[in-house]
């Protein structure tokens, strides 16, 4: 997020009126004889107690030769700051709330405006969240992560989850999507797999790709502390869905499953939760839409009745070797069927694992290598 430059100041068009009237040789008097108004108003102009109306301006211009345009700016700029810096003032700096949110993380990452002034910062947390106040920022955020924390099997900290949920949110507005096509969603879902093959850093901008041409908006943000989070589907527009995906365990098992988890969830259809979010740990949910996103992702990349077809033609066992060559008929990476079959408890954990895909995730960048 950017962030324009504001000026804790204000400075009154009168103060460049007088200046404009000393380079003319000018006295407010002869402004006032001039424009045919009273000495008092002009005065008044001057020490910033009357406004430059769009009367005013016309006859400045006549009167000066200075555009009207420019004084109407002048004045509507000098308005927004004085006003800026009443609503700053007025505004309650709710110290338990700034210690709930990740403010440093945000700041680090170039998130957030880094500065001491508390109200200063209050203003710039509720502009990132898109709401008036705290208690706007509390029905829209974390009433409904605090009731999905509560039913998962983690404490993690709705905060953190709001924050890391709206960053992905703020970027996936950014990307340019063709309207949603169910039809080309579901072939680019069989094209994906392959991405998998590749090296780490080229996941992200290949299903960026091919996700916006689809409708959807893919967003890799890496994850804040306290969000315990692989993550997140919503619709962002009527016409575009948004997946949000963190990298949190750092391997391709994990993320390949997770993303068509995510997948799956724009393939559902807009439903009454305003987020699905995935937490990525190893307990199953009983919510329907859980449980059929984690059905689809896992029969998508690694179909049961290959694994059960392998084992029996190997006396009941999975070699590591079979598990190769099945990962070539698949055409997938070898790691994701590692990370099935250590899922489904086929595998103890040591095994296999030198099949797995690893990673690191930049949080500055959100890349991942």
């Amino acid at each position: 997020m950017s962030f324009s430059f504001q000026p804790d100041y204000a400075t009154s068009p009168g103060d460049t009126l007088a200046d404009t009237l000393a380079g003319l040789g000018m006295s407010q008097t002869d402004l006032a004889r001039r424009m045919g108004r009273p000495i008092k108003t002009i005065n008044e102009i001057i020490q910033g107690k009357a406004a430059i109306t769009a009367d005013t301006a016309l006859e400045l211009e006549r009167v000066l030769e200075v555009p009207a345009s420019f004084w109407c700016s002048l004045e509507a700029n000098y308005r927004e700051r004085l006003a800026r810096a009443r609503s700053i003032e007025k505004l309650a700096v709710d110290e338990a709330w700034l210690r709930e949110l990740p403010i440093k993380a945000m700041q680090e990452r170039g998130w957030l405006v880094r500065t001491k002034e508390k109200p200063a910062l209050m203003e710039a947390l509720l502009r990132f969240f898109g709401v008036a106040g705290k208690d706007e920022w509390k029905a829209i955020w974390e009433e409904p992560l605090v009731a999905y924390r509560k039913s998962s099997a983690f404490t993690a900290s709705s905060a953190a989850l709001a924050t890391w949920i709206r960053r992905g949110e703020i970027e996936g507005r950014k990307q340019d999507c063709a309207p949603y096509d169910a039809a080309k969603w579901k072939q680019a879902l069989q094209d994906l797999r392959l991405v998998s093959l590749k090296r780490p850093s080229e996941w992200i901008p290949a299903i960026q790709s091919a996700c916006n041409e689809c409708g959807v908006a893919y967003v890799f943000i890496a994850e804040l502390s306290g969000c315990h989070v692989s993550g997140a589907t919503r619709w962002i527009r009527d016409d575009c869905a948004l997946i949000l995906q963190s990298g949190r365990h750092k391997d391709d098992g994990h993320f390949w499953f997770t993303f068509f988890h995510e997948a799956r969830h724009v393939l559902q259809g807009r439903q009454k939760k305003i987020w699905t979010i995935d937490t990525g740990d190893s307990e199953r949910s009983t919510d329907p839409l859980e449980v059929d996103a984690d059905g689809f992702a896992a029969e998508h990349l690694v179909p049961t009745r290959r694994v059960t077809q392998v084992r029996r033609e190997n006396g009941g066992k999975m070699p590591v070797e079979a598990v190769i060559k099945l990962a070539a008929e698949l055409r997938i990476a070898p790691g994701i069927i590692a990370g099935h079959l250590h899922h489904e408890k086929i595998w103890l954990p040591m095994v296999g694992h030198q099949l797995k895909k690893r990673f690191t995730v930049n949080p500055i960048l959100n890349t991942i290598e």
